[in-house]
């Protein structure tokens, strides 16, 4: 038996942990940095409380739409968010990314804030759950990809926490 693949990313943000918490908590705050560039979100629902739901629409570039779905699990105010990450159907039923069927179901997402100097650090970590071998083997290999992802929207953060 193989380990499961844990793609993680860590980013320091010149602003305080209380304003990098509210961008991440926000409804309003989140559609304007969330998601890879090029994308605009709109945030469909947001229940921040554990088995709170938070689904979302993305709009592509090239005029698509993907919708996501995240039920939160554990939420300790300006420390940790942990949620149960996955694409979804315009309702909200959970399906594969369009882009990857292969792309695991769900995804276990921690993020957690921490005092850095003057400012905030994120370590952010994405685990598959409940995936088969094939389809842990193709999130491991789409962590290259995964990263300069999460590195887009947190230089979107960035301009986002500057008031740009």
């Amino acid at each position: 038996m193989t380990d499961t693949p844990r793609f993680t990313i860590t980013r320091a943000f010149d602003a305080p942990r209380a304003r990098v918490w509210d961008a991440w908590t926000r409804p309003e705050a989140l559609a304007s940095w969330f998601g890879p560039k090029g994308t605009s979100g709109t945030i469909l629902a947001f229940d921040l409380r554990p088995g709170g739901a938070w689904r979302g629409r993305m709009d592509m570039p090239d005029g698509g739409a993907m919708f996501s779905k995240f039920v939160f699990r554990e939420i300790e105010p300006m420390s940790r968010l942990v949620w149960v990450h996955g694409f979804a159907d315009a309702e909200g039923n959970r399906i594969h990314p369009p882009f990857a069927p292969q792309f695991p179901l769900e995804l276990l997402t921690e993020v957690l804030f921490a005092d850095e100097g003057q400012g905030t650090r994120i370590d952010l970590s994405w685990t598959p759950l409940g995936a088969t071998p094939e389809e842990q083997a193709f999130f491991a290999g789409m962590m290259a990809s995964m990263n300069g992802g999460w590195s887009g929207s947190f230089e979107q953060l960035d301009t986002f926490l500057a008031g740009g």
